[in-house]
């Protein structure tokens, strides 16, 4: 005889989102019922003030671009703080206004700063390794970048906002 399990496996929950007014993030189940709740306003570990972009990495650690705290926070898989990394500024490895964050196979968190122009590649400790771009219209060179998306083959896509383009990059350097 066969003996099949009728305890269906948990519905898997929807991908995390930003209450940008409310400086939280959000998880929904597939109901949309509330599943959980991360941060709330403020500047320490863990609070938000304006959390924008969101990225979730292939480990299920959640990166947060936090905008007005000037940082990237790092999340585990329960929404439980591990790090962070940035401050505000107006140089390489600065964060002026961050629109987007996204992390490649090899670990690299690429933060996109809409007002710096440029697209900035960290390692996983928040170190800054390379800082492209500028403002322009040439290869390379952004116009108020907005976002950005890296697939499983490590392309990365840079929504270029004002240059009305998305701008195809590919990472081909070795491991960090």
């Amino acid at each position: 005889a066969t003996v099949s399990s009728t305890t269906p496996s948990p519905a898997p929950r929807c991908p995390p989102v930003t209450d940008t007014a409310s400086h939280c993030v959000r998880v929904f189940e597939r109901d949309g019922t509330l599943a959980a709740t991360i941060g709330r306003r403020g500047a320490a570990d863990g609070e938000f003030n304006y959390p924008t972009m969101l990225w979730r990495d292939a480990a299920g650690q959640l990166y947060v671009a936090d905008a007005l705290n000037f940082r990237v926070q790092v999340f585990d898989a329960q929404g439980r703080f591990l790090s962070k990394f940035g401050r505000h500024g107006d140089g390489s490895g600065d964060m002026a206004r961050h629109k987007g964050v996204a992390t490649d196979s090899q670990g690299h968190v690429y933060v996109i700063d809409s007002l710096l122009h440029a697209v900035q590649i960290f390692d996983a400790a928040g170190r800054l390794l390379l800082a492209i771009g500028g403002q322009g219209r040439d290869q390379g060179e952004f116009w108020l970048p907005a976002g950005v998306y890296i697939d499983g083959e490590d392309t990365i896509y840079v929504a270029d906002a004002y240059n009305q383009r998305v701008q195809v990059l590919r990472y081909v350097g070795g491991a960090p």
